[in-house]
């Protein structure tokens, strides 16, 4: 990914926070069956609520953050963080704290990176990788996680949805 990244630079916030919608959407949608099973109910309200404010704040309408269901939805989301029963999806819960409340003029490269990032782990901690000591390579930790086909399609996807972004 980290070749797209000057591609970011020429993005303006609103594009970017776009682009933070799309992916946002993509992560939920290609979520195993299992993972999608641990967000029924409330988790999936919480996080559709989430998705509606990232969503308004794209289209030019951010949230009133100051409001009790603004506040609310935030420490429903924080709840489902640190649920045990979630732990492989705490990174999209994260996500989407971070960016419910995040007008366009606020997007910066290094945000949407931070976005980027933790949907990508999210895909990650999906997956059964092996376990591997701490402190090992990181190009041992990237064979790794390149030889699981769903992380190359989150890194393919995003690399695609930045391309796309750039161009238009």
């Amino acid at each position: 990914m980290a070749d797209k990244i000057p591609l970011l630079g020429r993005l303006d916030s609103g594009s970017q926070l776009n682009l933070i919608v799309r992916l946002l959407e993509w992560t939920v949608e290609v979520l195993p069956s299992g993972a999608r099973e641990l967000l029924e109910g409330e988790g999936r309200g919480a996080v559709e609520a989430a998705l509606d404010y990232v969503r308004a704040a794209a289209a030019g309408s951010p949230p009133d953050v100051e409001s009790e269901a603004f506040e609310e939805l935030e420490d429903e989301l924080s709840e489902l963080a640190d649920e045990v029963d979630l732990q492989d999806l705490w990174q999209l819960f994260v996500a989407l704290i971070d960016s419910v409340g995040v007008p366009a003029e606020d997007v910066t490269v290094g945000f949407t990176r931070t976005i980027m990032s933790a949907c990508y782990d999210v895909i990650r901690d999906c997956e059964d990788l092996p376990e591997l000591p701490l402190g090992t390579a990181e190009p041992v930790v990237l064979d790794v996680e390149r030889a699981n086909p769903n992380c190359m399609r989150a890194i393919e996807y995003q690399r695609q949805l930045v391309r796309t972004a750039a161009q238009d």
